[in-house]
């Protein structure tokens, strides 16, 4: 029997509005017990953004055809990836969502006992029809492309991150540095836009969520992720410990057939779920609704992995310096955990 925790919805208020669509409440928890079955924790950072975040809907939870039966989870929000690493390192969740620097990051330093899989994509940037991070600059600047930004402050959430190596690969295509000749502003993705419009930051670089209200407000579009490659990526990633892998390998299987669906469900009831994420994540519905499953919205309908072009995303990080030594992925990755399609 499925049972809720007395207190699933426990929220964090982001701090500072955003531009004319304000974005508050981003964290939350959910969990389902029980006795018998195999418990499974999951973690996420990005509601919404991060798919697997939407398990911690009841009424999402409701369809999907293992939940409740080949395994019980607990879902948590956690403030950044890292924070995901060491929960899975303590042994506190089975699976993370994650982005390719704490990925690869992870994998060569090997942060959890026993290393880490990849076992599904979430999403992938630079994908040609759909949306690619994007840099957006205040209205009143001069800026317009790329090489404007030098001398000019640009916001990121953190550095050593996916983002900032997008940062990272704009500049040095443009023949510049951050640190040296343009300077990183770490803040929280909420704040950009009060940030812009504050003249703390110039720029700023929007995940699909944020880009929202940056699109609102009618930010000049500085450049994306496609004008710096020419294929699109996997960027956004559902990881396990290899030590739950070999403990519990029965139920992430059952956790990768429900994810499947969850990823089939999302497209066929997208008003539906659009309205059950706003309100379970105390998000203004126009906020999801202006980008979740559309063209503003990042490519993630085949969730399992590419190893070639994860390789190349990899390789790509060696290169831009945030990685020290590439690794060959499908030692490290693995599609048996989702179905193929």
């Amino acid at each position: 029997m499925v049972q809720y925790i007395t207190g699933r919805r426990s929220f964090l208020k982001a701090g500072a509005a955003t531009g004319t669509i304000g974005l508050t409440g981003l964290a939350g928890c959910s969990s389902i017990t029980g006795g018998g079955t195999t418990e499974l924790g999951l973690a996420y950072t990005v509601p919404v953004e991060n798919l697997g975040s939407l398990f911690a809907i009841p009424e999402i939870q409701d369809e999907l055809s293992n939940l409740g039966s080949a395994y019980e989870l607990s879902v948590t929000r956690n403030e950044s990836t890292p924070d995901s690493l060491n929960a899975m390192a303590a042994g506190e969740v089975d699976m993370a969502l994650l982005t390719t620097v704490s990925y690869a990051s992870a994998v060569r330093q090997e942060a959890v006992p026993g290393n880490i899989s990849m076992i599904s994509t979430d999403f992938w940037d630079a994908h040609p029809e759909w949306y690619g991070f994007k840099i957006y600059a205040h209205p009143d600047t001069d800026i317009s492309e790329i090489s404007d930004l030098e001398g000019k402050n640009v916001g990121v959430n953190a550095q050593g991150t996916g983002t900032h190596a997008v940062l990272r690969k704009g500049a040095r295509q443009a023949g510049f540095e951050y640190g040296s000749d343009a300077q990183i502003v770490e803040l929280p993705f909420p704040t950009f836009v009060s940030a812009m419009n504050d003249g703390r930051i110039d720029a700023g670089i929007f995940p699909a969520l944020f880009a929202v209200a940056a699109r609102s407000e009618g930010f000049n579009e500085v450049y994306s992720s496609q004008d710096l490659w020419d294929e699109a990526y996997p960027f956004a990633y559902t990881v396990a410990s290899n030590n739950s892998l070999d403990q519990k390998g029965d139920a992430i299987g059952a956790f990768g057939e429900d994810l499947d669906e969850l990823v089939t469900y999302c497209y066929d009831n997208r008003d539906r779920v659009v309205s059950l994420a706003a309100e379970y994540f105390e998000l203004p519905e126009a906020v999801v609704d202006g980008f979740f499953l559309t063209n503003q919205d990042y490519y993630r309908q085949d969730i399992t992995i590419d190893y070639e072009r994860l390789q190349f995303a990899i390789d790509e990080l060696v290169n831009l310096g945030f990685v020290e030594e590439s690794f060959d992925v499908q030692q490290y990755a693995t599609n048996e955990y989702v179905p193929s399609n």
